[in-house]
């Protein structure tokens, strides 16, 4: 009987079924797609991968052993931990993810022993071994799994390390563990909701709030921290041979340097300073798909395959293994969904950063359900592939395939087994000596052994780790000895880190790296240096001699990063030094991080603030601190005439454009500002420059100063119709966000000059005037689409005009189709309730019940057959798309940015569009909530908040950006519901919505009904 076991045994292993866990899906989990949607087998898959030559692709694991594999990393042992997430996207409680552990112990690329370490976590994205356990994103908790034995099986239950994470991000929800070569845990953050994370019990007021970000967390010191703000939705992040990290990222660019301290580009919204001003743009200089709808980059076709194949990514990894040619390391690798391929971007030094350039894709498929997640180079060198393998995006609404999930393995040759390795059992001196390997992998888990014995070692100052031992003066002095010896700086480097991870570093010994030879070596003394607490003298002293004199831009900009961890009255003299390298003023990302070291700074210093702006060879930073000082100038003005005198003493007409615009941009949103003395003198000037934007800005701030020479010269240009229309429309601008009472006879002939009627209707708004509805509806017929929208507009916006507009909706002189769903529902927030029932009885019931919107969804999704989209018109879709939706969005490059830009959306299916008709505020974005506003004149102004400073708030409309003094506001009410409106769907027929619904399928832009 034994040897028949025996027997069983050897030929399960042998076939890769061994396992020690039940197989399948967990209880209650089912798929929910069709079940006639069938991805292709494991090994079909394998086989549909075209990969170079010399390469192979294996099948190291399939369902039913891996399903909805969203995270993998491996531990000491070379064994591969998968995270299995049942939650997406459906983030709850139910507690059905996996943690399940792979091992190949024959070393023939595939598993052969699986192990189920921890099946009830919630919302699983992301999972790292380390420190006697396992870290895990569970939102809203980062989770410690212990496991201090190494037997495979929980010490006991999780964890809570740091709460707060926000379930309400759907696919932009925190996600990615990774050890940094500092010895921090970085992790992921999307934009689409905030978190507000801190250790379990810390009050509200003591979180760290963020959305889209790279973060980190020291696990020996307990300190949570953003890294860096800005993009989308990063998945994915890696460090390359000099310790430079670089993340992925969808849809407004693909790779990103991280900086820390930096303030990336977003999709939509505003970073959380409101005085960063400018955002840094993506390291890439490329797309990944050819133009047009990313949707028709699907399968990397046509114009797409040379590009990439597509805008969506997931999973970085920066090559350092020892199997692939030595031409890829320090490449950096990604997931393209929409391409199903590798996409390859080369990572070249340039400027002060990096810049991402195209290189050829690794490989691609011909899968359509490949939808690779992560991918990372193991013990060996070969690269595993984490495959959620689904048929569809993000954006699905007819849930995920539960059941597949696949890991492949990519490589060249035979790759040496690491079957038996466990690297927790190698002596402090075996570790030092892995420092040096070629595979980065075993640098990487070494290092981190190492620093947790240092931490036991130091009488168990981490939490996770307990127990003593021998100290590890040896470790220090061999890993000193190689830093001093070893010629090659990435060892050096490597030798750096785990000196300082592992307390064998001095503040001292870093301050004299700073002289180091290599750039890398001094960019990384100065990261450190700054890491725990700020610097000494001497260190700044040293600072501020290396950003006057070093000749590297990497030095350069790691010393402006360093800005943001000094004391602010320590800034300014690194800071000046760094300005006056006039060939970083183009550069990508140093001018900007100099100001986003020095901002906080400017308002308590301004003597030191406009020293560096007189000085300065970088003509942002002059302009971003003319800006802040005239932001925290005082309501009497004080501080101004030190601003203007700097104007008067600069010659240099480029600096003195800077300055103006700065300056004027400070003071928008204020009314009124006592003449400060110097005006005059400083008014002269500028309106003698040759440049028009400077000539401008005199006026307006002449303006804002009530200098009548200002007032006179702008209503003279306001009248002269042979000036030019763009300074006409500016003089307009200027004196209505001042109201100029007398304004409204210069605005009513406008209304009979084409070039200045859209201006004179919107600036009809700010004035309560019996007038204006008559005047503007008598001449309502004659006007454009774009004019009437316009015209509709400004009657909405007091509750004298909109019962005017009704009245001239009930008399059929206005279309009701004019009365879009967001004036209909601005009309209803005036808060009239004569308005209200007119409104109901002109234009219909504005809003349903959560059972009506199910119904009616029900209803079109019946009437929209197949059979009846097909008979659309795309190009009257077109029309239709411009009247209900262009003002907010985008598709194909035409519309506007007040709402989501529609090419990336789901538009073919048929579901979600409907229901983004019928419950546009069923899932939103904090950034597109509506805000209403009524000013102290009576004017109701709806739109979202696009900026915010302490004097002013910039609001977006449906028709125009608009500059609220927060003076003027009675009301402020930020609405629960989406800046776009219910009701649109049933002012539309059953032709006209078919055929918009037609249109948003397309997959190119259509001309135009003729």
């Amino acid at each position: 009987m034994r040897i028949w076991l025996f027997v069983i045994s050897a030929f399960l292993i042998a076939t890769g079924s061994y396992i020690s866990a039940q197989v399948g899906l967990p209880r209650g989990v089912k798929n929910t797609q069709d079940p006639k949607d069938i991805p292709p087998t494991p090994e079909e898959a394998v086989r549909l991968f075209h990969p170079p030559e010399g390469f192979q692709v294996t099948l190291f694991a399939g369902e039913p052993n891996v399903c909805q594999p969203i995270a993998m990393d491996f531990d000491d042992r070379g064994r591969l931990w998968v995270a299995e997430c049942y939650s997406y996207p459906n983030w709850g409680t139910e507690g059905k993810d996996r943690i399940i552990i792979l091992e190949d112990t024959d070393g023939d690329g595939k598993f052969d022993r699986r192990k189920v370490f921890y099946d009830k976590a919630s919302n699983l994205t992301g999972l790292v071994v380390g420190n006697g356990g396992v870290w895990a994103c569970c939102a809203p908790n980062l989770i410690f799994i212990p496991d201090r034995n190494g037997d495979d099986v929980p010490d006991g239950e999780p964890e809570v390390v740091l709460d707060g994470w926000t379930l309400k991000a759907k696919h932009n929800i925190f996600n990615g563990l990774l050890w940094g070569p500092d010895g921090w845990l970085y992790g992921r953050h999307g934009i689409t909701a905030d978190s507000l994370v801190g250790r379990p019990g810390t009050p509200p007021d003591k979180r760290i709030r963020l959305n889209c970000c790279i973060w980190r967390y020291h696990p020996r010191r307990q300190v949570f921290e953003v890294v860096a703000n800005g993009t989308t939705n990063s998945w994915g992040m890696d460090f390359d041979d000099y310790g430079e990290a670089f993340f992925t990222n969808c849809v407004i660019g693909h790779l990103w340097h991280m900086i820390p301290g930096a303030h990336y580009q977003r999709m939509y919204g505003r970073d959380f300073n409101p005085y960063t001003y400018e955002l840094i743009g993506a390291t890439s200089d490329h797309l990944h798909w050819g133009g047009g709808d990313w949707t028709s980059s699907r399968g990397g076709k046509g114009t797409h395959n040379e590009a990439g194949g597509g805008h969506a990514h997931a999973g970085a990894m920066v090559y350092l293994g020892d199997n692939w040619p030595d031409h890829f390391r320090n490449n950096i690798f990604m997931v393209n969904l929409h391409g199903a391929r590798l996409n390859c971007d080369l990572l070249i030094r340039q400027g002060t950063g990096y810049v991402g350039k195209h290189a050829p894709d690794l490989l691609h498929s011909d899968n359509l359900w490949f939808r690779g997640i992560d991918l990372a180079y193991g013990p060996d060198g070969g690269v595993f592939i984490a495959d959620w393998c689904d048929f569809g995006e993000c954006h699905d609404n007819d849930g995920v395939h539960r059941s597949s999930g696949r890991i492949y393995k990519v490589f060249r040759g035979k790759p040496a087994p690491a079957a038996g390795l466990d690297l927790a059992k190698k002596s402090d001196a075996e570790l030092v000596e892995l420092q040096l390997h070629k595979n980065d992998w075993y640098v990487r888990h070494a290092r981190r052994l190492l620093t947790e014995r240092a931490d036991r070692r130091a009488g168990g100052v981490s939490p996770l780790i307990g127990g003593r031992g021998p100290n590890m003066a040896e470790v220090h002095r061999r890993l000193v000895r190689m830093f001093d010896e070893n010629p090659d700086v990435t060892r050096k480097l490597r030798a750096m880190w785990a000196l300082y991870t592992t307390g064998g570093v001095s503040a001292d010994w870093l301050r004299q790296r700073l002289g180091d030879p290599d750039e890398h070596i001094r960019s990384w003394a100065i990261r450190l240096l700054c890491d725990r607490s700020p610097p000494d003298r001497a260190v700044l002293q040293k600072f501020a001699a290396m950003a006057r004199d070093d000749e590297a831009g990497l030095v350069r900009l790691y010393l402006s990063s360093a800005l943001q961890r000094l004391n602010l009255a320590d800034r300014f003299a690194i800071a000046h030094e760094l300005a006056q390298h006039s060939e970083d003023a183009g550069d990508r990302c140093q001018p900007l991080m100099i100001w986003y070291g020095i901002e906080a700074a400017v308002p308590g210093n301004p003597s030191a603030a406009l020293q560096l702006a007189a000085q300065s060879k970088i003509p942002k930073l002059r302009q971003f601190i003319a800006r802040r000082l005239g932001e925290a100038a005082g309501a009497d003005g004080n501080g101004l005439d030190s601003i203007l005198q700097l104007i008067t003493r600069t010659t240099d007409a480029l600096s003195q454009r800077d300055l103006a615009l700065g300056f004027r941009d400070g003071l928008k949103g204020r009314k009124s500002v006592p003449m400060p003395k110097t005006w005059p003198a400083v008014y002269s000037l500028l309106t003698d420059s040759k440049l028009p934007e400077v000539r401008e800005s005199a006026q307006a701030l002449g303006l804002l100063f009530n200098d009548p020479q200002a007032l006179n010269r702008l209503r003279a240009t306001l009248i002269d119709q042979k000036a030019a229309a763009d300074e006409r429309r500016s003089a307009l601008e200027a004196l209505t966000g001042r109201a100029i009472p007398d304004l409204l006879p210069t605005l009513f002939k406008l209304l009979d000059e084409p070039a200045m009627r859209r201006p004179a209707l919107r600036a009809m708004a700010v004035y309560q005037d019996s007038r204006i509805p008559g005047l503007i509806l008598s001449r309502y017929r004659m006007f454009s689409p774009d004019e009437k929208q316009d015209a509709v507009t400004t009657l909405a916006s007091r509750p004298g005009y909109a019962l005017a507009l009704l009245d001239a909706v009930a008399a059929r002189q206005i279309q009701r189709r004019d009365i879009t769903a967001f004036t209909a529902r601005q009309l209803q927030d005036l808060g009239d309730d004569k308005i209200r029932e007119r409104l109901n009885a002109t234009w219909g019931r504005f809003s349903q019940t959560s059972k009506d919107k199910k119904a009616l969804i029900a209803k079109y999704k019946s009437l929209l057959s197949p059979e009846v989209l097909a008979q659309g018109d795309p190009s009257h879709g077109r029309a239709m798309f411009n009247r209900t939706c262009f003002q907010c969005h985008t598709l194909f490059g035409a519309g506007n940015k007040i709402g989501p830009d529609l090419t990336g959306s789901n538009r073919t299916d048929l579901h979600y569009i409907i229901e983004n008709l019928v419950d546009p505020s069923a899932v939103i974005g904090n950034d597109y909530r509506l805000t209403n506003i009524v000013t102290t004149g009576g004017r109701l102004i709806s739109g979202i908040i696009v900026e915010e400073t302490e004097r002013a708030l910039t609001m977006q409309t449906a028709t125009e950006r608009l500059v609220v003094p927060k003076s003027d506001i009675e009301e402020r009410h930020v609405s629960p519901i989406s800046m776009m409106p219910e009701g649109q769907i049933e002012q539309m027929s059953v032709t006209e919505l078919r055929d918009l619904i037609r249109y948003l399928g397309s997959k190119t832009q259509v001309p135009l009904p003729k």
